[in-house]
């Protein structure tokens, strides 16, 4: 953010959609590193903001510290490891009131006693690119996994800093991202920022596309950008508020488990301020409530087209649950319950000969009509 604008700052609706979010994936995520890896992991931040809002309520700094500090299991295991927080931020107002914070999601612990419970802290100026690579090297973080929440702000970041994370083992990387901002200078040669982002110009032919399909198909175009930096699976999502305005989440990582732990935390969240998701695959670009049970017709609708794709219009349900694990916002589990439904309604039919009223399995096949 400009200097010239108040820190703290309020906090949108988008914002406690995503820290609550945050907050849930970083309980799955945190246990799991530090069990797998001994605890010799970090959690990175290129724009962390000073840890706080307006209304008092914590930063995804503070977020981040509480899911350690909260954790007495963790802690024992974090002391006998070494895992490190990194915050960057370029105000320095940030930097001031940061500390602080830290401070207080840490207590009863002083922030200068954190490293003798294995617990290694780094917050400095300096911009995300080119500071925060500098300040991973200097903590000794890269040949180990490191979470990166590169809060841009929707100007994303280089493909080279995505592709350097992506080369960690277990690493992953979480992005916001506004497509309009790079449809506005697609046909700007001086403005080269997308072109870093997306790691080539191809990105420019969004100007070749109709206006309501422009920010459907950057985003699409920036998914095989993240693939190709080195992140196999990647999620990503628009978070809807009342008034219709958008922000794009875009997740990538190197496991399959961690595409499952993130599923699993979309849907875990409380209802956030009447904050919704939307698929930016679903053509009917339908709004789904943050709620544990959503509403499902759009994948109801996206499992249709996509198996009006296949030369026999079938597929065994296996393979459904995992085309909604890797081409939606849903859960593996989730495409189960939905074909059930879609079989009761006669939108699919069972390509075997066992009777429709008969339990249906993962192994069975479906088929349109």
């Amino acid at each position: 953010m400009p200097g010239t604008n108040p820190v703290p700052w309020d906090a949108d609706e988008h914002t406690k959609a995503k820290h609550a979010l945050y907050a849930q994936y970083l309980s799955k995520w945190m246990p799991i590193m530090v069990n797998g890896w001994g605890a010799n992991i970090t959690y990175a931040e290129g724009f962390s903001g000073p840890g706080v809002y307006l209304d008092g309520s914590p930063g995804s700094p503070v977020i981040a510290m509480r899911t350690l500090v909260n954790d007495p299991d963790m802690r024992t295991k974090v002391k006998n490891g070494g895992l490190r927080f990194v915050f960057i931020d370029h105000d320095q107002r940030c930097i001031d009131m940061l500390p602080g914070e830290l401070s207080k999601a840490a207590s009863p612990v002083p922030l200068d006693d954190l490293a003798t419970h294995g617990v290694h802290l780094a917050i400095e100026k300096g911009r995300c690119e080119p500071d925060l690579e500098r300040v991973l090297t200097a903590q000794n973080a890269w040949q180990r996994p490191i979470l990166a929440v590169l809060d841009t702000w929707g100007g994303a970041v280089s493909f080279d800093l995505v592709k350097r994370i992506a080369d960690n083992p277990g690493s992953e990387v979480i992005i916001t991202m506004q497509p309009q901002y790079f449809a506005r200078f697609a046909i700007a040669d001086e403005v080269t920022h997308g072109d870093r982002v997306f790691g080539n110009n191809q990105w420019r032919a969004v100007s070749e596309q109709p206006s309501a399909a422009k920010d459907r198909w950057l985003l699409q175009r920036y998914r095989h950008s993240i693939k190709a930096a080195g992140f196999p699976f990647v999620l990503d999502f628009e978070l809807i508020d009342k008034r219709g305005q958008s922000l794009f989440l875009v997740f990538g990582t190197t496991h399959r488990k961690g595409l499952i732990k993130m599923k699993e935390a979309m849907w875990e969240v409380d209802d956030v301020a009447g904050v919704g998701y939307r698929d930016p695959r679903d053509p009917d670009q339908q709004a789904l409530a943050i709620e544990f049970e959503p509403n499902t017709a759009p994948l109801k609708r996206l499992i249709m087209d996509y198996l009006s794709t296949l030369p026999d219009k079938g597929a065994v349900i296996r393979d459904l649950r995992s085309f909604a694990l890797f081409n939606t916002v849903f859960k593996e589990s989730q495409a189960m319950t939905v074909v059930k439904e879609m079989v009761t309604a006669g939108l699919l039919v069972r390509a075997d000969s066992i009777a429709g009223s008969a339990a249906l399995s993962f192994g069975d096949s479906v088929r349109l009509p």
